[in-house]
């Protein structure tokens, strides 16, 4: 699908996610969506498309909010 999109735009998926940061950045500096921006602000490098590092830190974020009921704790709703 990588090859098809950069043969499609003439962009590498480098050059197009380079293209969208200021978009990206508009948001952020918007005050718009702060939970976008705090996401964005937990990055170390700011916003990346590596996905192993985008899946491990929507992994934790999704296995800390069960910790409550996997310890059999209330959960905060």
């Amino acid at each position: 699908m990588e090859a098809h999109a950069e043969a499609a735009t003439g962009q590498s998926e480098d050059q197009w996610t380079d293209s969208r940061a200021p978009a990206l950045q508009e948001l952020v500096e918007s005050g718009r969506f702060p939970t976008f921006t705090k996401v964005v602000g937990a990055f170390e490098d700011g916003y990346d498309l590596r996905l192993d590092a985008l899946f491990a830190f929507g992994l934790k974020a999704l296995l800390d909010g069960l910790t409550p009921i996997i310890k059999g704790q209330e959960a905060v709703t």
